[in-house]
């Protein structure tokens, strides 16, 4: 059985960058599944121009009406899906159960370089440039060996996914982690982060008296997790950065008021007020809620996205 995969130019080209798979990844696929051919229609705002496609042999159309199956990061109107083709999207793949694949460890990494972004812009103490200044992983976490962090405390919420790329960028800002009772507890010399894994046994109330900055998922253990603007406003609360990995989600975050864009990133949050204010305000509390933050880092999500698809998705088309 022989399948003929198109790969779709994204809606907003200027909001999204990423592709399913990379040219270096299509040669590789092709080998290893000699059934599939792939075209790509045309797109010029694309990580990966289509010259880059052509010099590895892919066909860039300016159709893609007659593939098989036509893959992408959105989904596109339904007015233009085309009867009897089968679509796949990134964003859209769903099972509540065993997920295929996750973006989360992704979404962990560029989430909490966003966060450590925030901090060091509104206390004036170091200058992160964009995460899309980077071209991949290694560029990014050398660089993240140079600036000195205060012994700052951060607790991280969610997934066991978003952890781990969460932990990619802590242990190249060398940031210790410890372990939640300690956390709360116990004075450090140096920045230290812990993961929480039972909401249930220790209330974020205590969280948000002995942490500076809060990396947050839009679920627990399946369930919302919540910051209220009562416990913001706690006069013990200690947080000074929020990032909301998962603005898109039935909000229970009170400091996520609304979406952030590339273009503005941050924006600051006033617990007494329950109202957006100055990002500079000296009692604002700094928030990322970019609704999908790994945007910014098009190639490496891009080589992330098309791994897990070779991985997860493609074996099961032969079976």
């Amino acid at each position: 059985m022989s399948l003929k995969f198109g790969i779709l130019k994204e809606v907003d080209q200027k909001q999204d960058s990423r592709v399913p798979f990379s040219p270096g990844k299509i040669v590789q696929l092709m080998k290893e599944f000699p059934q599939l051919q792939f075209c790509i229609e045309s797109a010029s705002n694309r990580v990966f121009s289509d010259e880059e496609y052509q010099q590895v042999g892919v066909e860039v159309v300016s159709s893609i009406s007659d593939c098989d199956v036509s893959i992408g990061i959105n989904p596109i109107p339904s007015s233009e899906l085309i009867p009897n083709k089968q679509y796949f999207f990134v964003n859209e793949v769903v099972n509540s159960d065993k997920p295929m694949f996750t973006l989360d460890t992704m979404l962990g990494l560029v989430g909490t370089y966003s966060a450590f972004r925030a901090f060091g812009l509104k206390f004036e103490l170091f200058k992160l440039p964009s995460i899309a200044t980077f071209a991949d992983q290694s560029a990014l976490t050398t660089y993240l060996k140079r600036p000195v962090l205060p012994p700052l405390k951060i607790m991280v919420i969610g997934s066991e996914e978003l952890a781990i790329g969460a932990e990619v960028i802590m242990k190249a800002m060398k940031v210790k982690k410890v372990n939640s009772e300690d956390f709360k507890v116990k004075t450090y010399a140096q920045a230290v982060f812990t993961l929480i894994d039972d909401l249930s046994a220790a209330t974020l109330d205590s969280f948000t008296k002995a942490s500076d900055i809060c990396i947050i998922g839009a679920l627990h253990n399946g369930n919302s997790v919540v910051l209220s603007q009562e416990l913001l406003n706690a006069k013990d609360c200690n947080l000074r950065v929020i990032a909301d990995l998962n603005p898109n989600s039935s909000n229970s975050i009170a400091s996520t008021l609304r979406q952030s864009t590339v273009d503005e990133p941050f924006y600051g949050y006033l617990p007494s007020e329950n109202k957006e204010v100055d990002f500079y305000h000296p009692a604002a509390i700094v928030v990322a809620a970019q609704p999908d933050s790994t945007t910014e880092f098009p190639k490496v999500t891009s080589e992330f996205i098309g791994n897990q698809l070779a991985q997860y998705y493609l074996p099961t088309l032969f079976k």
